[in-house]
């Protein structure tokens, strides 16, 4: 999904809240200005929820905003239009075609064994991919999401008048109709889409997928990684760049979770990255997510990254754009081939692995040509491919 290695990243307006009363939605006082906070020391890894359950009704509001849902943020600034119409007409369609469809798919394969499940998602790549990301492991309780887009801010709400709002909301939208349309997002439209004025990075279609799968928003933190692997919460202001974000939020069973979103080069000239695999491996043992990958971890200058996937991750759910299959063929791993795989995108016509499409045509390796959904580059050329690898527990 990333095709170029340089990007720069701004921050948002950041609001710590603290855990209140043991009622189930505690509102805190926040405003909508952008306010910097003090920057605090923050673990290798989120802490477990208090049992305290509260959300932020700002950010709640202004998520389910840009969601096209009501609330008090659109009632207050008399917020008419069709927007939320569009919307939900256009991601019911979406859930109906592939979220609802990937969703029953794990489940009834059993996707995730239970001595396989863990409690958090690497998923390299991703720019702003929760969605996806939430449908095949909805069991997690941290998603770590890498991409090259900066993160952005939200903006102050205060200096835009309705007209500017409405401006911002179709801009969101416009930035994921590829997305749902395709099932992924194109490097070069995310390039514009989001470095605009308001819409400035991640952000935004983060908090939409977000709340669109049910979820409200708890705390939205910028974060520094120092070089010991840890991070530094850092003061949400314009023109500060801080590569992190932390989107701590509640799901509608009422569970604590975390979406940290990370901009960062994962190629070979990125010096820093063993610093940052430390710092995920610091979560534990997770799971690892590749999806319209760019082929990426087939090239030579993308060997830290593969290798450390290869060794830190106790299964992979990819399309054919991930790693490459002849790296599962040692006896580590127990492969599930699903779909079909004759051919690639002239785009990528170099990518073709011969000894996949071999599997592939071998009914002994191939466990179901069935899938439910469409997903990858090759939905344009009549194929969808998924890999399901799992390491063998020693």
């Amino acid at each position: 999904m990333k095709l170029g290695y340089k990007s720069i990243g701004l921050v948002i307006g950041m609001f710590i809240v603290s855990c209140g009363s043991t009622s189930t939605e505690k509102e805190s006082k926040t405003t909508n200005k952008v306010e910097a906070s003090k920057e605090e020391e923050g673990k290798k890894v989120v802490e477990e929820p208090k049992d305290s359950i509260y959300i932020d009704s700002f950010f709640t509001d202004v998520a389910l905003t840009i969601g096209g849902f009501e609330n008090n943020f659109a009632k207050k600034r008399n917020l008419v239009s069709t927007y939320p119409a569009t919307v939900s007409k256009q991601f019911s369609g979406f859930t109906k075609s592939k979220m609802e469809p990937i969703t029953n798919w794990v489940k009834d394969n059993k996707v995730i064994p239970e001595n396989y499940a863990c409690k958090t998602l690497f998923y390299p790549l991703a720019g702003a991919d929760f969605v996806y990301a939430d449908a095949f492991f909805s069991n997690v309780r941290n998603y770590i999401l890498v991409g090259l887009e900066k993160p952005g801010y939200l903006p102050n709400y205060d200096q835009l008048t309705n007209t500017d709002v409405q401006s911002y909301l179709n801009q969101i939208f416009n930035s994921l109709d590829i997305s749902m349309k395709s099932g992924f997002f194109r490097t070069k439209s995310m390039a514009v889409q989001f470095n605009q004025k308001t819409v400035n990075g991640t952000l935004h279609s983060l908090l939409f997928y977000l709340v669109r799968r049910g979820n409200k928003i708890r705390k939205i933190r910028h974060f520094i990684l120092k070089e010991n692997a840890l991070i530094k919460y850092t003061a949400g202001t314009e023109g500060m760049f801080s590569p992190g974000l932390d989107i701590e939020f509640l799901t509608a069973d009422n569970k604590v979770k975390n979406l940290f979103y990370f901009n960062t080069d994962l190629s070979d000239a990125n010096t820093k990255l063993d610093n940052f695999f430390n710092w995920v491996s610091a979560f534990g043992e997770h799971h690892t997510m590749l999806k319209a990958a760019s082929y990426l971890n087939s090239r030579d200058y993308f060997t830290q990254t593969r290798n450390y996937i290869l060794k830190s991750s106790n299964m992979i759910v990819q399309d054919d754009s991930g790693i490459p299959y002849k790296y599962f063929v040692d006896g580590s791993w127990d492969v599930k081939l699903y779909g079909g795989y004759k051919k690639v995108i002239p785009l990528f016509s170099s990518r073709i692995q011969p000894d996949m499409v071999r599997a592939y045509a071998d009914t002994t390796k191939l466990t179901s040509k069935f899938l439910p959904f469409r997903i990858g580059y090759n939905v344009a050329v009549g194929e969808t491919n998924l890999q399901v690898i799992y390491k063998k527990k020693q």
